[in-house]
């Protein structure tokens, strides 16, 4: 049974989910879905300066196709900041390993879904892991 558990998964595109984080420390975001946080109590290998995709949206790309999309991610960056860098507490929630091996996870600050701020701020779209078509530059 335990080795359904680890080969069912892999099958089938799911990741394990390996719970949560409290008390995660904003660093810096490249963007406004890729976030870079200290994990303190966890070896440095793992916790110290360690990139998270937010999960489940999509976000402008900085170096993206036209004026309009790379405006957009500045203005996603910067709210991304501003809210995790004045943040009393965050959580990293459904943490996961996904597509290039990356660490997924839900990010909450101060009871504020950071994917559900960012998609009712319109600065990203659902995006559940395959090809994105964001309509930046539409």
């Amino acid at each position: 049974m335990l080795l359904l558990g680890v080969v069912m998964p892999v099958l089938y595109g799911a990741s394990p989910d390996y719970g949560a984080y409290n008390g995660a420390k904003y660093l810096r975001n490249y963007d406004g879905d890729t976030v870079t946080f200290d994990l303190s109590g966890l070896h440095p290998i793992i916790g110290k300066s360690i990139s998270v995709r937010v999960d489940g949206i999509d976000t402008p790309e900085i170096k993206g196709k036209c004026t309009r999309e790379k405006r957009l991610a500045r203005k996603a960056k910067r709210f991304v900041e501003n809210l995790l860098k004045n943040a009393r507490h965050i959580r990293l929630e459904r943490m996961r390993r996904g597509k290039y091996f990356r660490v997924v996870a839900r990010v909450v600050a101060d009871d504020r879904d950071l994917a559900e701020e960012l998609l009712a701020g319109g600065l990203a779209v659902p995006y559940d892991g395959g090809k994105k078509s964001a309509p930046w530059c539409g």
